[in-house]
């Protein structure tokens, strides 16, 4: 699927790493709303303006990656800050989705789960 999505389509002028990275951030981002509407429906506390706050976040780290591969296309940088840029996305994403595991009762292996605790409290300003 991802030669002919990435071939033929919107994505055929990018390279294939970035094709790559672009196709693995929609899957994670869509991944973690999933888990995200469960968190919420398992507690009990799902709130529309929770959800476009959280669509609207999304649209602008698309609007990021536009102008990001618009500069890298600009300058000549073959991509290289796109790809810097989505694979950072991704990273955050995969917190995301860890997180939202977690509150939904998945339990994850103690070294993950310790990590995202110090990430979490960090974040939070209980760990600076």
């Amino acid at each position: 699927m991802l030669g002919v999505v990435s071939s033929t389509g919107l994505l055929s002028w990018l390279p294939v790493s970035v094709s790559t990275l672009l196709l693995a951030y929609l899957g994670v981002k869509i991944i973690d709303m999933i888990l995200g509407l469960l968190k919420a429906w398992k507690n009990h506390n799902y709130r529309s303006s929770k959800m476009r706050e959280g669509l609207v976040a999304w649209v602008a780290e698309m609007l990021a990656i536009i102008f990001v591969i618009g500069i890298d296309y600009i300058l000549g940088l073959n991509f290289m800050l796109c790809g810097f840029t989505v694979g950072l996305f991704i990273y955050k994403e995969c917190g995301s989705v860890l997180e939202n595991l977690a509150e939904c009762g998945v339990e994850l292996p103690e070294i993950v789960a310790e990590k995202l605790e110090v990430f979490n409290s960090k974040s939070k300003g209980d760990g600076i």
